[in-house]
């Protein structure tokens, strides 16, 4: 029987570089094409230690997004975005964090941005990794919305959001 060897690669999201962080808080005082480099750099590095690292398999370490859901909801049409935050000091964990108003049915149009994410993975490596993108599912994108008469529950919720994550991803 041939062996075959585990194939590798990260889980979850890859650290953010202190000078990403840092340029993250003070986003206006860069263009866009800054801010295009700032994420491609991140990227490089993310898929250089990787590289380094001898991973199988390459992400982008989710460079472009704030958390690994987080940034889907910007994405969605049909809520409410929550105006502030609950805790205003120290890191919020994923259960401590405030929830979305649904104010409509939810579309994606634009899709959910891992299309875009993927691409530019595509570019950066030009061809020479095999790649892999993490989206998260769609009962872990209903944790953060509020139910109501439409959506009664989670799981009312979460089959909701299955059609827009397999088609819009």
């Amino acid at each position: 029987m041939k062996e075959q060897p585990l194939r590798t690669t990260v889980i979850g999201s890859y650290p953010f570089p202190g000078w990403l962080e840092f340029a993250c808080q003070n986003l206006e005082e860069f263009g866009e094409a800054d801010r295009e480099e700032m994420i491609d750099d991140a990227v490089v590095a993310a898929v250089h230690d990787q590289s380094s690292a001898g991973l199988d398999v390459i992400t982008d370490g989710e460079q472009t997004r704030l958390d690994f859901n987080l940034s889907f909801y910007g994405y969605l049409e049909g809520i409410d975005l929550e105006s502030a935050p609950p805790r205003r000091f120290g890191p919020p964990a994923h259960d401590q964090r405030g929830k979305h108003k649904i104010s409509w049915p939810f579309e994606a149009p634009n899709g959910l941005g891992t299309v875009d994410d993927f691409n530019r993975l595509q570019r950066l490596t030009e061809g020479k990794a095999t790649l892999t993108a993490s989206v998260p599912g769609p009962y872990t994108l209903s944790g953060r919305l509020l139910p109501n008469r439409r959506y009664p529950d989670r799981w009312a919720i979460t089959e909701e959001l299955i059609p827009i994550v397999r088609q819009r991803s």
